[in-house]
């Protein structure tokens, strides 16, 4: 899958650190809630709620992105308004400097976005994929461990727990490399040229 240039360059981690007002030292989460054309189940909400709980005790921070979806957004500031240590975002550009400062990534397995996450390094863990292609993707995605699947009736907070979990973590990030090919788009022009 070919994707952004801009997935292979080195951010300033401190400087995306402090342009979004993140603290070092802590776990961060990366959460894509949907987008405009209302894909995003409402199970996100109560995924919201827990990871705004847990932002609380300090252990993690949360950048959520609503993307163009207005609902999304205004329901994500009210479940965090009490809470410092998430950031709420509607759509934005930044994407690969933010996954250049995360270290879990919360979102649907499409194919653009379980790529990008997978060039950044980034552990998936997938909720509401859409059936057919991105159920594949999730199979395959927790086959190769890079990712952990809140299958329908899991436990999304044991999920985030144990994703987690430092050995865990460790070995997902670590298989995120062999299985990452971040120069698709020049191998594919290669192939096509030669």
């Amino acid at each position: 899958m070919p994707i952004s240039q801009k997935f292979l360059e080195k951010f300033d981690r401190n400087k995306v650190l402090d342009e979004f007002k993140l603290k070092e030292g802590m776990k961060t989460i990366l959460f894509f809630a949907g987008g405009k054309m209302g894909l995003a189940r409402k199970n996100i909400f109560e995924y919201m709620q827990i990871l705004a709980k847990k932002a609380e005790t300090g252990e993690i921070q949360v950048i959520a992105i609503s993307g163009k979806n207005k609902k999304i957004y205004e329901k994500f500031k009210e479940i965090s308004k009490e809470c410092k240590n998430i950031k709420v975002l509607e759509f934005t550009s930044k994407v690969p400097e933010l996954m250049s400062i995360s270290d879990i990534c919360i979102t649907k397995p499409g194919g653009i976005t379980s790529s990008e996450s997978l060039a950044s390094n980034l552990p998936l863990l997938i909720i509401n994929p859409i059936p057919g292609q991105e159920e594949e993707n999730a199979e395959y995605l927790e086959e190769i461990e890079v990712a952990i699947w809140v299958k329908p009736k899991q436990s999304f907070e044991e999920a985030l727990e144990k994703i987690l979990k430092k050995e865990n973590l460790e070995k997902l990030k670590e298989n995120t490399k062999k299985y990452s090919n971040p120069n698709s788009a020049g191998d594919i022009c290669k192939n096509i040229l030669g």
